[in-house]
């Protein structure tokens, strides 16, 4: 079956031989279908190849040339003209191959018609050859305009995937950067002052680092490996603030083997970080609840928001990251999720919900 689809495919490729193979058929169709109730079997196929010049005359110049660059661009006196005279060419063909082939290889006899005469009987040409000329035409232009039809939308559906995929990319390399930003600013400080947290910092780093340059190139991950990396970012964090931190992690993980988009997760962790703990020299708070239920993942992360506004070196606004979010879930769990922010002057609090199922970025 596979070197039957391989050898379809082979031939499609090869334009000139898929219209020959087409021609072919179209001929023996004919053929077989008109030998019944004909007493002369050769009869049908002498016919059908009588109007084959016409035929083939007139279907390629309505498909490639008065349909598309024609009736399409509204050019409808040029298309009329331009039918008029391939009719015209068409049924002439088509009494000239009636009369000098048709009816002497069928031993017809009979006076031949000169040739002027078949070029100026207007009502033989129409009366009798129009309808045979055009009824296989017609039926290819319909073929044709439902090939074209499909494919035109394939191609819209691939430039839309391509599209969506080429800014998720971007959603997602614009995440990477702030994040080592942050944490190299942090091993940065903790060097400075010789800290003996800096090797345990580099560990954390190493880890994630492969993560985000090896596994988010997967389809999708498993749950446990977007937690194992959300708590190796959670550690790099605690070692900076300690115990000024009011921190909880709550996990309740039924379906392990469900999968999820890489890093959606750790965008919203680290913007709790950036702009609840950060810049807030009291007891900052961050609560995060992780919970699947069968396909259903619930993640919601609660923080505490200094009281003084916050400097942004990076130019990673909380507006740019929590969009950046949403639209990385609009383009990979379309209608399979629901995000919700409700803030307040003191508190910031997002809840996501997914439906691990498989979807475009992850299929």
């Amino acid at each position: 079956m596979k070197n039957i689809e391989q050898l379809i495919n082979k031939i499609l490729e090869n334009r000139v031989l898929t219209h020959v193979l087409y021609w072919t058929a179209s001929v023996l169709l004919w053929a077989i279908v008109g030998t019944f109730g004909n007493s002369n079997k050769w009869e049908p196929l002498v016919n059908k190849l009588c109007y084959l010049p016409a035929q083939i005359v007139v279907t390629y110049a309505l498909i490639y040339y008065q349909i598309p660059k024609l009736a399409f661009k509204k050019r409808y006196f040029a298309f009329i003209a331009s039918f008029a005279l391939s009719a015209y060419v068409g049924t002439v063909l088509a009494r000239f191959f009636k009369i000098y082939v048709y009816e002497p290889v069928l031993g017809l006899g009979g006076e031949q018609e000169p040739i002027s005469d078949i070029l100026t009987n207007l009502p033989s040409l129409l009366g009798q050859y129009m309808l045979w000329v055009y009824l296989f035409p017609l039926f290819t232009v319909v073929v044709k305009l439902i090939k074209d039809h499909f494919e035109q939308k394939q191609k819209m559906e691939k430039l839309n995937t391509d599209k969506a995929n080429a800014e998720l990319g971007f959603l997602k390399a614009q995440l990477h950067p702030h994040f080592l930003f942050n944490t190299l600013n942090n091993l940065y400080t903790l060097t400075l002052y010789k800290s003996d947290k800096a090797p345990e910092i580099v560990e954390k780093l190493a880890k994630i680092l492969d993560y985000t340059l090896h596994q988010d190139k997967n389809e999708g991950i498993v749950i446990d490996k977007e937690i194992e990396l959300i708590e190796n970012y959670i550690d790099l964090e605690l070692l900076r603030y300690g115990d000024r931190l009011d921190f909880v992690f709550n996990k309740n993980v039924s379906n392990h083997s469900a999968k999820i988009a890489p890093l959606i997760l750790l965008s919203i962790v680290e913007n709790a970080f950036k702009h609840g703990a950060s810049g807030d020299h009291g007891r900052p708070k961050i609560h995060i609840d992780l919970s699947t239920q069968g396909n259903q993942l619930s993640f919601e992360v609660f923080n505490t928001k200094p009281s003084v506004a916050q400097t942004d070196k990076t130019n990673f606004k909380k507006g740019i990251g929590m969009n950046n979010v949403k639209r990385q879930l609009a383009l990979t769990y379309p209608n399979q999720h629901q995000f919700k922010v409700e803030e307040t002057a003191d508190t910031y609090k997002v809840l996501l919900i997914i439906e691990l199922m498989p979807v475009m970025a992850m299929s």
